[in-house]
């Protein structure tokens, strides 16, 4: 390294002062000048654009990149002392550092081997947990006790290390650390995994702790999706009855942090292929042709592939003037009979996004969702890990077997798929971090089969406050038609026998790979907004709808959570076709989609109405209308001095009421069910005491 002593440092201070990017700034000797105004210590240096200003440099990273690191903060620090002498005199020069991103020697987290270790190395992954930020000793003070004299010390490696002895005396007495006069540095130490799309089928994912010091500690948080350049070091391994052992441990000394806050940050689009997408856009059956390229292999549920078409895409999220955020991002769930498909479309749905996770509802916690607090055995604090719902922020999830989930665990959600934030509070850490994630979910009707008569609540014992999150459900009943049925044997015996016929070809129309740059080249340049004759398609629908509720006695067809549900389909029905404007049609397509998902869940087979109480609660309007005149009855009757009423006279007295014979019954039954009444014998009824 002595021959390049004098020349790499010179030549780093004239890249950093000459450096001009295609439109000719000059954007590094630009932010060295602006250090002081803005109180940064550090700036970041793209490798790629260092490698283009002088090849050395690349060697130079290779063959030492603790001298090459050293090198670039001398020359930075070099070039402040002559630029901004005043700046410096107030800082500590420890704290001047050039920050590396973009380094082109990227390994993976599964990849790193001990050939890797002293190397500098670019990794990419998941925050999964980080430490408190705690200041660290660089340089001691310490104040001898018996003649007062002050030693100072450097800390070599993060250990505390004290004087043997007083230089002065000369005595081997003890020393005090002055902190005052001491100097420290902010340091966190967080742990980073592989995310989820990069993990192979079947492995545990791989993770190696990061140690972050000065300026780019704390600037990411859980959850984070970050790329980090940094030194692979080693540190020994300890068992606690052997003591040291000979294996060791790694981490990486980080330099440089980014973080990819953008789901579709890291896509990768060449000429070829924008030019593909802009032709794909043009087409007037675009939309179509993305419905049919979703899960092929599944036959039918051309409504729900569409939903799901739209959730992949999303709608726009705002945030308005006092700061509420309003979610752009849209929920689905799926009820149905077994064998209609619903974990395959899930799977697809989980492959086809850019950011996604897979997770069952049996062997998932409230903990491995959203946020746990773990015990740090290394510092022996409590530390912060990312669930499922954060890690896969800005991105999907699916959730298969939803119903089957603790109910204790499936609450944990509630904040996350409103709010897209998971709060949490515990062992003193109290923290909010960023859920924006959409949820697919499946779920299997209770009794084994769905039963159109009864609720969706009676069919699936959801809560209401969950199933009201949803802005789509839909429910897959498994009917024998002896036509339909023919139809799917042969497509699915097509399949197994790989031979299809021309009328019936299922090969999608998009390949999954390239409608994966689509949608993610949708999500990066295209944000629709809301035109005047879309809201007004959308609020005619909303106030028509709920105008047969006027008066209080009919039910409530729909809630402002379906409006709001409406313009965000809309909207990612716009970003589908890449249009700047939600149109007419698309407000019209999403009001459709709307109305066929509230005619499964929400139809009252009594009144004939969208009923949304059928959906979110146990009752629809109407059976609570007819359980209250049976209730009013049945006072009445004990008002009279009958305390065990007769269910013959009771059907008998509320049939002029307007209630029929069948319907009654019904209604009995179900009050029954619920515990509001109880037959302490045959035919005989009584109100069970509040």
């Amino acid at each position: 390294m002595s021959e390049y002593e004098v020349g790499p440092q010179e030549r780093f201070e004239e890249f950093l002062k000459s450096y001009k990017d295609e439109q000719g700034n000059a954007t590094y000797w630009t932010r060295t000048q602006q250090m002081s105004i803005n109180e940064e210590t550090s700036i970041n240096v793209d490798f790629q654009d260092l490698t283009s200003f002088d090849n050395v440099f690349l060697a130079l990273s290779k063959e030492d990149p603790i001298s090459f690191l050293q090198l670039a903060d001398d020359a930075l620090r070099s070039l402040l002392r002559t630029e901004d002498p005043d700046y410096m005199a107030g800082i500590e020069e420890g704290l001047i550092k050039v920050r590396i991103v973009n380094y082109p020697e990227h390994v993976s987290l599964r990849s790193i081997r001990s050939r890797h270790i002293g190397k500098l190395i670019h990794i990419s992954g998941i925050m999964m947990r980080a430490s408190e930020v705690k200041p660290l000793l660089v340089h001691a003070t310490f104040r001898c006790r018996r003649c007062g004299e002050e030693i100072s010390l450097s800390q070599e490696d993060g250990r505390y290390i004290e004087p043997d002895q007083c230089p002065v005396c000369g005595k081997k007495t003890p020393v005090r650390l002055v902190p005052e006069k001491s100097q420290f540095r902010d340091w966190q130490k967080v742990r980073i995994q592989e995310s989820p799309e990069e993990l192979p089928p079947g492995q545990m994912p791989r993770s190696v702790d990061v140690i972050l010091e000065g300026d780019i500690v704390d600037i990411s948080r859980p959850g984070d999706l970050v790329k980090i350049t940094g030194i692979l070091m080693t540190a020994p391994d300890f068992s606690r009855r052997r003591g040291r052992l000979a294996t060791f441990n790694v981490f990486i000394q980080a330099n440089g942090v980014e973080i990819a806050e953008k789901e579709y940050e890291q896509l990768e689009l060449s000429e070829e292929d924008e030019k593909q997408i802009q032709e794909l856009a043009e087409d007037p059956y675009v939309h179509e042709r993305i419905v049919a390229s979703i899960a092929p292999s599944i036959k039918g549920h051309e409504d729900i592939k569409e939903s799901i078409a739209l959730l992949l895409f999303g709608g726009v999220g705002k945030t308005l003037p006092d700061g509420t955020r309003l979610r752009g991002r849209s929920n689905i769930l799926m009820i149905g009979d077994p064998g209609t498909g619903k974990s395959q479309i899930l799977k697809f749905v989980s492959k086809l996004a850019s950011r996604s996770l897979y997770t069952s509802g049996k062997g998932t916690t409230a903990a491995g969702l959203t946020a746990a607090v773990v015990h740090d055995t290394d510092s022996g604090a409590m530390t912060l890990e990312a669930g499922a719902l954060v890690l896969a922020d800005q991105g999907i999830a699916c959730i298969d077997e939803f119903d089957k989930m603790d109910p204790n665990d499936r609450t944990a959600i509630h904040e996350a798929m409103e709010q897209h934030t998971v709060s949490i509070a515990k062992a003193g850490i109290v923290a909010t971090l960023n859920a924006r994630t959409s949820i697919l979910a499946a779920a299997n009707p209770t009794l084994g089969r769905y039963e159109p008569s009864a609720s969706v609540q009676d069919n699936i014992k959801l809560p209401f406050t969950i199933l009201s999150r949803f802005d789509l459900m839909w429910i897959l009943v498994d009917t024998v038609e002896a036509t339909k049925d023919r139809e799917l044997a042969q497509f699915i015996l097509g399949m197994h026998r790989m031979r299809r016929s021309e009328t019936d070809s299922k090969t999608p129309p998009i390949p999954p790979g390239f409608l994966k740059k689509y949608i993610g080249y949708a999500h990066r340049y295209v944000l629709p907004q809301l035109t005047v004759e879309a809201a007004e398609v959308i609020e005619n629908f909303y106030v028509d709808l709920r105008k047969t509720a006027e008066g209080g006695a009919a039910p409530v067809p729909i809630t402002a959570r379906q409006l709001e549900a409406l313009v965000r389909l809309s909207e990612a029905r716009a970003r589908m076709a890449l249009k700047s404007k939600v149109s007419k049609e698309d407000a019209q397509a999403s009001v459709r989609l709307m109305e066929e998902s509230l005619k499964m869940v929400a139809l009252d087979r009594i009144t004939g109405k969208i009923d949304i109480d059928r959906m979110v609660s146990k009752m629809s309007a109407a059976q609570r209308s007819s359980s209250d005149t049976i209730l009013k009855v049945m006072r009445d009757m004990e008002s009279e001095g009958i305390s065990t009423v007769s269910e013959e006279e009771l059907i008998r007295r509320v049939e002029p009421l307007g209630l029929s014979k069948e319907r009654a019954e019904e209604v009995i039954r179900k009050l029954v069910a619920e515990g509001i009444l109880f037959s302490p014998k045959h035919g005989k009824l009584k109100r069970a005491q509040s």
